[in-house]
């Protein structure tokens, strides 16, 4: 056992030991390979989740426009926020809490002035993430000439001038009403098909009988007419056949290239800053974590309430460990094939090495594999180390690519330098037996 604990921890910084893997079994191999994806795991979520506390902290612009909403010294202007069951509720001074959109820096001069510091901005917005959205469909030419038709007159035109159109969203940022009159016009429409019929008559019996509300019975409506009459959105809408208020920002902002923002919504948070020293990191936090209670205590000093607004953002982002956890575990078992790839191409580079040197020492790539494969586990101790501590000098959107490379590098240079010095000491053994053949 004694022997094992060596060869299996000491291999990779020992020549002699790494090179009893020949006479060993397959499983020590094994046994460093899964250690290796283990420590993978460890650089993908440590790189991912412990500089962001420092990032903030070196990003004084981001976190004034923060402290600017939530604790700001003017009481007119803060909003009070409080945590309740994972959920934020938010209010301004006197007022009650609500569901309703309380900032938007981006698209009102006021709040820009009174909330925003050095171009950040910031979204406070705590209606539920089930809102509908109002928007306008349309059609935009793919030729090149991107022609703007509305939707209506796209559905007049024949099949295969259909073809050179392609279908869009704009969301208004406005809150879609469902009117009586309106889902009236959608239940008409949705008899005009057998389908349609049967459902919304089904969903009528459902609202008679009480099993559904008149809210639920206008969403289902609405529902039902948007998937009938529009396409697929799964453009605009991964969890919704239809348009959600909550993605407004998304597609508005994000995905034309806004940075340097938060948007504080009713259950998570998401923003984008960069640091003093140029990195830049893009964030999502959740409140499942925090206590109940409000967000800045009362009686607070004034730093001591910027404190506790910084401690809710990074406590929120700090919620995201299981969540990141799951997702790299998925992350570690996709690279499987690739790691097992690293593992053979470090061999095959050891293989060939030896063999230019001449080397009859080692003579079979099972041999090799199994030496190679001892150094897996410490390369991932490697990789997981240095991926930590170079996250928190490069942007957070690099991570992902940290662990796999390093550990790689880190594989393929120990196996080369095993490959050399048992080269080295091949020609050593060879000229010593060519002396006493000649002596």
């Amino acid at each position: 056992m004694r022997k094992w604990l060596k060869f299996f921890f000491l291999g990779f910084f020992s020549h002699s030991a790494a090179k009893e893997g020949r006479a060993r079994g397959f499983t020590n191999a094994f046994l460093s390979f899964v250690l290796a994806l283990s420590f993978l795991w460890v650089g993908f979520i440590g790189a991912d989740m412990l500089p962001f506390g420092a990032h903030y902290n070196n990003s004084p612009d981001f976190s004034a426009t923060v402290r600017s909403v939530l604790a700001n010294p003017d009481p007119e202007k803060r909003i009070y926020a409080q945590i309740k069951d994972g959920e934020l509720l938010l209010k301004e001074q006197g007022g009650e809490y609500a569901e309703r959109l309380f900032v938007n820096t981006l698209e009102s001069d006021a709040d820009k002035e009174s909330y925003s510091k050095n171009g950040y901005n910031i979204v406070v917005d705590t209606r539920p993430a089930g809102t509908l959205a109002e928007v306008v469909a349309h059609c935009v030419s793919n030729d090149g000439k991107n022609t703007v038709i509305s939707y209506e007159d796209y559905l007049g035109l024949s099949e295969v001038a259909r073809l050179n159109f392609d279908f869009k969203l704009s969301y208004t940022g406005n809150a879609l009403d469902l009117t009586d009159e309106a889902v009236e016009g959608y239940r008409v429409y949705l008899m005009g098909s057998d389908d349609g019929k049967d459902k919304a008559e089904g969903l009528a019996g459902e609202l008679a009988e009480g099993k559904i509300t008149r809210d639920e019975y206008n969403r289902k409506i609405y529902e039902l007419y948007f998937a009938a009459y529009y396409p697929e959105i799964t453009e605009y809408e991964s969890t919704s056949v239809v348009p959600l208020l909550r993605n407004y920002y998304y597609h508005q902002y994000i995905t034309k290239g806004e940075k340097n923002y938060l948007f504080i919504f009713d259950d998570y948070m998401t923003g984008s800053f960069e640091t003093n020293g140029g990195i830049e990191t893009s964030f999502h936090g959740f409140y499942t974590e925090l206590e109940d209670g409000s967000v800045v205590a009362e009686n607070l000093s004034q730093d001591e309430a910027y404190a506790a607004v910084d401690n809710f953002v990074k406590k929120s982002f700090s919620a995201v460990i299981s969540l990141n956890s799951y997702v790299y575990v998925l992350n570690v078992f996709s690279l499987l094939p690739f790691v097992a790839l690293m593992l053979l191409v470090a061999t095959l580079l050891t293989y060939s090495i030896m063999r230019l040197s001449g080397v009859e020492s080692i003579g079979t790539l099972g041999s090799v594999i199994k030496i190679v494969g001892g150094f897996m586990w410490f390369s991932g101790v490697i990789s997981a180390a240095l991926s930590i501590i170079a996250s928190f000098f490069v942007s957070r959107n690099i991570i992902s690519a940290l662990p796999p490379v390093i550990f790689f590098v880190a594989l393929a240079a120990r196996s080369i330098i095993f490959a050399i010095q048992e080269g080295r000491l091949s020609k050593q053994s060879q000229q010593q037996q060519a002396e006493q053949t000649g002596g």
